[in-house]
C-alpha cells in the first residue's frame, strides 16, 4: 500500500512507477532488437502502433509473445505492479512508438540550435532529445586535473 498525505504526491508517484514499469517493458523489446515490431499477441492503438503496458488493476490484454514478455517484467517488478493494483489504477496501454510532429529546427548561431516539435500526450520530450540528439560536456575533473600537473 501507498501511504501519501499529498494527493498530488500520490499520484505524481504512482504515475513515476507506472512510467518504470512501461519503460521496462520498452527497454526489453529494445534490448531483444524488437522495437518498433510487432510481435504476436501485441494490442495495436488506433493508429496501428504496437503498445506497452501502463500497470493496473485487470486482465493484461496482450496474448502470446507479448503477453509473455510483458508479465517477465511484471513478474521482476511484483511489489510496484502489486502497488499500482492496490491503489486502484486500471490497466491502460500507451503506444510504444512516439512520433514527434510539426518538428523544424534552426540555428541562429553556430553553437546554438532551436528545435520544435509537438507529442502526444504522455510522451516526453526530453525521451525524444535523448533519442535524436548527441551531447557532450568537457570532463571537468579531467580538465583540473591537467592544469594541475602541467
Amino acid at each position: 500500500e501507498i501511504r501519501v498525505r499529498n494527493p498530488k504526491k500520490k499520484g505524481i508517484y504512482l504515475s513515476a512507477v507506472r512510467s518504470f514499469v512501461f519503460n521496462e517493458v520498452l527497454a526489453l523489446r529494445i534490448q531483444q532488437g524488437l522495437w518498433g515490431q510487432t510481435l504476436p499477441g501485441d494490442v495495436m492503438d488506433e493508429a496501428g502502433r504496437p503498445t506497452g503496458p501502463l500497470w493496473g488493476r485487470g486482465r493484461v490484454s496482450t496474448t502470446e509473445q507479448a503477453q509473455a514478455l510483458e508479465m517477465g517484467v511484471a513478474e521482476r517488478h511484483a511489489t510496484l505492479c502489486d502497488g499500482m493494483e492496490h491503489a486502484g489504477l486500471d490497466q491502460e496501454r500507451r503506444a510504444l512508438i512516439a512520433s514527434p510532429g510539426d518538428m523544424a529546427w534552426e540555428w541562429p548561431q553556430a553553437d546554438q540550435l532551436v528545435l520544435t516539435f509537438s507529442l502526444p500526450a504522455g510522451n516526453y520530450a526530453t525521451s525524444v532529445l535523448n533519442e535524436i540528439l548527441r551531447t557532450t560536456e568537457p570532463d571537468r575533473h579531467t580538465e583540473q586535473e591537467t592544469a594541475a600537473v602541467e
